[in-house]
């Protein structure tokens, strides 16, 4: 009987621990409950435009650096970036993107960070902040991600200044998914 009693105790224990190490599914995330730095966010996307394969992903938010450290970091990337315009000031977030396909046959790559629409800063009302064009530190996150693979780099983004609580949009659909594709939220704070 207290074998059993052990046996359900350590079953219970790896079960509650696989729970809590396991990345946050995409179903949790939303701008109400946007993921914060250093959790995994796993969802899907379908890319191809004929016969869609289903292709899993996971994106982390690791660094965020904002105010006179990002435009530090931003001069010294290229010193011909910018300030900010007056009341706002610079973010920068490092973060690691992976590809996986399901079944062997799946081969077809993802433009990662390339579209203007894929990586986008709110306001923390949910208001889009304007896009801008810097030259962000090495290694950019931009390029084309394999099955198999990931990418890590660090995009740039232009908030303002008093907002405390801005987010980080990842919409699959402007890197070349054709469906099922969630956007994330993740937060900049």
């Amino acid at each position: 009987m207290n074998n059993r009693r052990v046996l359900f105790f350590i079953a219970f224990l790896s079960v509650s621990t696989a729970a809590i190490s396991n990345p946050a599914v995409a179903q949790d995330n939303s701008s109400t409950n946007p993921a914060s730095i250093g959790v995994p966010v796993r969802s899907m996307i379908e890319l191809g435009s004929v016969y869609a394969n289903i292709y899993d992903i996971t994106v982390t938010l690791l660094e965020v650096v904002r105010g006179p450290e990002a435009l530090n970091r931003l001069r010294q990337a290229d010193p011909k970036n910018p300030a900010p315009a007056e009341g706002f000031e610079y973010i920068l977030a490092r973060i690691k993107f992976e590809l996986k396909g399901r079944a062997i046959t799946d081969k077809l790559s993802f433009d990662l960070g390339n579209a203007p629409l894929q990586w986008v800063a709110l306001s923390s009302d949910l208001l889009e902040y304007p896009k801008i064009a810097v030259t962000v530190p090495k290694p950019a996150l931009a390029g084309t991600v394999k099955p198999g693979q990931s990418m890590e780099g660090w995009v740039a983004f232009v908030v303002d200044r008093k907002d405390s609580k801005p987010l980080m949009v990842f919409d699959p659909d402007a890197g070349g998914a054709t469906g099922r594709g969630r956007t994330l939220f993740f937060k900049l704070y």
